[in-house]
């Protein structure tokens, strides 16, 4: 074998080259298995094997890429082919059940939802001060038929919410998921009794020990609310009544019942009638004229509250047809027999919370509901989060609704407890009212005081604590003489929330503290920097309050007018009258008994008084239509915003 061979033969067979010809030629014996000094064989033989050993072509990198691309492919193409055979058989199944909606979608959020983590399980709200639960209702048969998926999955204590889209080239599909985490969330699957155990249950005692509950329902109008809190105050009443009749003291129970609707207070107990919200110097609030019940049983009890549901105020909306447009909040109070208050549980089900944008359509009256209720809404949050944060002020003069829940944020804040029970809805067309259920009742609460945080944060705190009782047990006690002089311990900071004390009763200005409250509102929204916030929303908000304030005034004023005027056309009356009974006894003009000019002054006085109030109340409903035009003015200027005020 020639030199040129030998090399070739070694770089075919990736075998080094260097060295000598001797070298190179047994380097390539070892590779065929030949011994070296020719004791296997001669080298003619083993020029006859190398020579009989087929070539063997070298693969470069780029064919290797190529079979390799052409394998994924083929398996790309199987799967593919796999997907659309199952696709097709789940539409021939839907077809046959008379299901319509998007397969496509359907089998995404089945994929994803079989990733899904395993739930873990409920927290008990006896060491929460606010419990954030979450109910998801399940998909109804009506609306499945029409093509509606369930786009939510719940597993305590997250929920991820699955947004049907189309990417940019209007073909392509996809799912955007949402995740949020609470203290306790209940699936679809999970009874009214689970919930119930897990957020009011264990607070009932509380009500015989001064304490304040405090149940919020809020979600989309169809969501669930009514159904949910009918089922939770249900067993909550019972179970009051129960544990009360085996107290040692008899007790007394009373409700009263009562909605604000744009703003006012209405009795739902009384026809109806309007209620006059008031606070006296001790920063007390007091619902004037409201109606209570004395009841005796629980029967009576939710007879009483079912009575109030009836006559709650709905109007319709683009979003639904009986849209609950007022907060209606019952009030349970037991008394002990000295007539002294035990506790109070409050149920507040709060106006349905479809998006300001959904209004936009409606007339000027549904925009400032909607403007309220944000109002509202927003307020609500604010104090929760205060109070959460033991913050130094709870702005609970913003609006009409925590005004009156004033005592479920100023109270003896140990005995304090708030459930707030956010029932969503799982059809796709509902994905956005969700999320805007869920976002709000997220920024409730920091996510550090959330429930599995917060059991983490207090195991390392006991065990702290265990760590500092050890070292002062080591150390040794002070001398008298040391006691005598030594620094007193500083108190731990929870004790510092019991040291404010009563501010004295004094006349105060209540239209100020409104005010500040709302500008320490919104500074507070601008500090916490969560997010762009268009301060046009903050002057839409002023401006409707401002509307509905000045329609009162304005209702009133027209009302005094009325009878002022009613005053002075009786004394027309009385004046022609007189004058009238002259004529007809033919009495002189010239006769001392008739006086035109007083005739004539009186008139006079009568007329001008009569213009004075009809321009006066020119001047008053020309002043409202400007307000009303600028309000028009900053709506068509938000009008492509967000109005929601309750999700900042």
């Amino acid at each position: 074998m020639s030199a040129e061979m030998l090399t070739n033969e070694l770089k075919t067979k990736n075998i080094p080259v260097f060295g000598t010809a001797a070298e190179r030629r047994e380097r390539l014996k070892k590779y065929y298995g030949i011994q070296a000094g020719g004791v296997s064989g001669s080298v003619s033989d083993f020029e006859a094997k190398v020579e009989s050993t087929p070539k063997v072509a070298k693969k470069s990198s780029v064919v290797d890429r190529v079979a390799e691309m052409k394998l994924k492919r083929d398996e790309r193409r199987r799967r593919m082919e796999e997907e659309k055979r199952y696709k097709l058989e789940r539409e021939a199944e839907n077809l046959a059940v008379g299901k319509v909606g998007d397969v496509d979608f359907e089998l995404m959020i089945e994929k994803f939802r079989g990733n899904a983590k395993q739930m873990r399980p409920h927290l008990s709200p006896e060491s929460l001060k606010i419990n954030i639960c979450i109910r998801k209702r399940p998909l109804f048969n009506k609306e499945a038929q029409n093509g509606e998926l369930d786009c939510v999955n719940v597993a305590n204590p997250k929920v991820l919410v699955h947004e049907c889209k189309y990417r940019v080239d209007g073909i392509t599909k996809y799912l955007d998921n949402t995740e949020f985490e609470f203290d306790n969330t209940f699936s679809e699957q999970e009874s009214s009794e689970s919930l119930y155990k897990y957020s009011i249950k264990p607070l009932i005692p509380l009500l015989f020990n001064r304490g304040v509950v405090t149940c919020f329902a809020y979600g989309q109008t169809g969501s669930g609310k009514t159904y949910t809190m009918r089922g939770v105050q249900e067993v909550a009443i019972h179970d009051l009544f129960a544990l009360g009749s085996k107290n040692s003291t008899p007790m007394s129970y009373t409700v009263n019942f009562f909605e604000i609707y744009g703003g006012r207070l209405f009795d739902l107990l009384n026809n109806r009638n309007k209620l006059v919200l008031l606070e006296d110097a001790n920063q007390k609030i007091q619902v004037q004229g409201i109606t209570e019940k004395a009841v005796k049983s629980p029967e009576e009890m939710l007879r009483v509250i079912e009575y109030g549901h009836t006559v709650r105020t709905t109007h319709a909306t683009t979003s639904n047809d009986t849209s609950s447009r007022s907060h209606a909040i019952c009030q349970i109070t037991i008394r002990s027999d000295s007539h002294s208050v035990a506790g109070k549980f409050l149920l507040v089900d709060l106006a349905g919370s479809e998006r300001a944008q959904d209004c936009q359509s409606n007339n000027r009256q549904r925009r400032l509901e909607g403007a309220e209720i944000n109002k509202s809404l927003l307020s609500l949050k604010e104090c929760i989060r205060a109070l959460d944060a033991h913050g130094p002020h709870i702005p609970f003069r913003a609006s009409k609704l925590t005004m009156v829940l004033r005592d479920s944020f100023i109270a003896t804040k140990k005995q304090i407890r708030i459930v707030m029970i956010a029932c969503i809805s799982p059809g796709k067309s509902s994905a956005d009212h969700t999320l805007n259920t869920l976002r709000y009742a997220e920024r409730l609460k920091d996510k550090s005081s959330l429930g599995y945080t917060q059991m983490a944060k207090l195991q390392s705190e006991l065990q702290s604590k265990e760590c500092e009782d050890i070292e002062d047990v080591e150390q040794e006690a002070p001398t008298k003489s040391e006691a005598k002089f030594s620094q007193p311990k500083e108190q731990p900071r929870k004790v510092v929330m019991n040291m404010v004390k009563p501010k004295p009763s004094k006349p105060i200005n209540r239209s100020k503290d409104v005010a500040d409250d709302w500008q320490y509102l919104k500074q507070t929204i601008h500090a916490r920097n969560e997010g762009p916030i268009n301060n046009d929303l903050f002057c839409l908000q002023e401006k409707a309050d401002s509307i509905i304030e000045e329609e009162e005034e304005l209702f009133k004023a027209h009302m005094n007018y009325l009878k002022e005027d009613a005053q002075l056309l009786t004394e027309e009356g009385q004046l022609i009258n007189s004058l009238q009974s002259n004529f007809r006894r033919k009495i002189d003009v010239a006769n001392e008994n008739y006086d035109i000019d007083s005739y004539i002054s009186k008139m006079e006085k009568v007329v001008k008084r009569k213009l004075e109030l009809y321009k006066n109340l020119y001047e008053r409903v020309q002043t409202f239509k400007k307000h009303l035009k600028e309000e028009e003015e900053i709506h068509t200027k938000t009008k492509v915003g967000k109005l929601d005020f309750g999700y900042y």
